[in-house]
């Protein structure tokens, strides 16, 4: 499925006013996020225009409504399928986006596997945690991606399809850099506690 200049236009000003006033905890502005979401499904699946359109808009659902941006998800939903010229491909990236929003209550690990059988939501959810990864992840999300990551793991039993190559062991690299980080960070809390 091809999508025209003006189909990337004007979904990238729907994710833009979908994150007004929104700022990451880095103080960057929250489209910072989704932009290089959108670059990072762009380096791995450089014909995938699916998934860039939907990894600028793969939070829309879950942060307009909050922010106020929108007065409702249905609201939003419009919004989203006013910026895709087709509506046959409009309500393809709508239904990624619905996907990619992580309901409240459900386990990470669940959410995350639950993509497993959508090649398209799956590469946009991967894409988003390594970004996410790159950026200075919590403890608390560190760890939950590493839950996912094994039990997406186990259930593919290795790298999923439709995954490349070159993403999977960015991904797997990234985590193991943060879980590495927060073990010498450890270490040199205890060791500063024994000191004193």
């Amino acid at each position: 499925m091809r999508f025209s200049k003006e189909d990337f236009e004007d979904v990238y000003a729907t994710a833009q006013m979908a994150h007004i006033g929104q700022q990451r905890r880095s103080g960057a502005p929250g489209f910072s996020h989704p932009s290089a979401v959108r670059n990072l499904a762009r380096k791995y699946y450089p014909n995938d225009q699916q998934a860039q359109l939907a990894a600028l808009l793969h939070d829309t659902l879950e942060d307009a409504p909050k922010l106020g941006t929108v007065d409702s998800t249905d609201e939003m939903r419009g919004w989203i399928r006013a910026s895709v010229s087709s509506p046959g491909a409009a309500e393809k990236i709508l239904s990624t986006v619905e996907m990619l929003t992580h309901a409240p209550g459900t386990r990470y690990d669940v959410y995350v596997s639950s993509l497993l059988n959508d090649e398209l939501a799956l590469r946009v959810k991967l894409v988003d945690m390594l970004h996410n990864l790159r950026t200075g992840p919590s403890s608390s999300q560190a760890q939950k991606y590493k839950n996912a990551i094994e039990v997406l793991e186990d259930l593919a039993g290795g790298q999923p399809a439709g995954i490349s190559q070159t993403h999977w062991r960015d991904l797997k690299l990234a985590l193991e850099a943060v879980v590495e980080n927060k073990k010498a960070q450890l270490r040199l809390l205890i060791r500063e506690i024994i000191n004193q």
